[in-house]
């Protein structure tokens, strides 16, 4: 069986369609869809359905996906051991909403590289809602974001921290009452496009607060430095740890909204679990850290 055959299967899988797989791999899409029979040839099952004008991945197809990228990281662990290589290396890909790329991510990424000095992890920001797909086909190992209001059959969330919501205004605000602050003042809404913003949208709805309008914006450190400026009020997410450089403004906790969770989002199938459960360990020792005197004095909670 061809080793390349296989990483070009899960490719397809990956990017949706022979074409796609093919401009990734740098090959044509004649060499793709060649060697694809070829593999159904050595298989002796058919792995695409073909009745439609472009070739689909059948479920036949699909079930065999992760054992393709058990075997391709299998073999190349193989390699490695062969040539005296430590045993943990390669590369893990991972995806994180904008305030934890800021926040509790690059504290975990130093603490695992510091563990495994030859793994290499590279990581991207993006929306929560922007990263499920990406882990679901496998483009990416996992993805720190807020919980999905519903879980697919092949992820598993990782639950890492709670984050309250709380209410943010200028610091040379006299008002201390939430209901009041946002009847009061403008009001910069957290983009309902958001699992977060839709969060607040029905806590405001159900506790049929008013409020006026100026701005929506997706991003905490825009709506932070907004209030800032005195341009409105906002209701946010507290972040698990902070940014090392957070905007002044001042923080109003509010008590009758459910905190949102935030963890790491995985295939159940990822042959990484290992390096993986090690990032959620490493997670969770940032998370807590912040607690510590360490954090106070320094900054730094690992």
């Amino acid at each position: 069986m061809s080793f390349r055959r296989l990483k070009t299967l899960v490719a397809v899988f990956q990017h949706g369609s022979l074409s796609a797989a093919a401009a990734n791999e740098n090959l044509t899409r004649a060499a793709v869809s060649l060697q694809m029979k070829q593999f159904e040839a050595d298989l002796g099952v058919e792995l695409f359905d073909r009745r439609g004008r472009i070739p689909e991945l059948n479920a036949r197809g699909k079930a065999i996906v992760p054992k393709a990228i058990e075997l391709i990281e299998s073999y190349d662990e193989l390699r490695r051991t062969a040539r005296g290589e430590s045993k943990i290396t390669g590369e893990l890909n991972i995806g994180a909403m904008f305030t934890a790329m800021t926040g509790v991510v690059p504290y975990a990424i130093k603490q695992m590289r510091a563990i495994y000095p030859d793994l290499h992890i590279q990581a991207a920001p993006g929306h929560s809602a922007n990263l499920v797909a990406p882990v679901d086909r496998g483009l990416i190992d996992a993805a720190f974001i807020g919980r999905p209001p519903v879980l697919g059959s092949q992820l598993i969330f990782h639950p890492i921290a709670e984050e309250p919501f709380h209410l943010l205004q200028p610091l040379d605000s006299p008002l201390s009452d939430v209901r009041e602050i946002l009847e009061t003042y403008p009001f910069i809404r957290i983009s309902r496009s958001l699992w977060s913003g839709q969060l607040i949208d029905d806590w405001l709805v159900r506790e049929n607060i008013n409020v006026d309008e100026v701005m929506e914006l997706d991003g905490i450190q825009m709506i932070s430095t907004m209030v800032y400026h005195g341009l409105g009020v906002s209701v946010v997410p507290k972040r698990c740890v902070p940014a090392p450089n957070p905007v002044p403004v001042s923080e109003v906790a509010i008590d009758s909204i459910a905190s949102r969770q935030v963890g790491l989002l995985v295939r159940f199938d990822n042959p990484k679990s290992n390096l993986i459960d090690a990032l959620c360990t490493q997670l969770r020792k940032v998370v807590e850290g912040v607690a510590s005197p360490q954090f106070k004095q320094t900054g730094d909670p690992v």
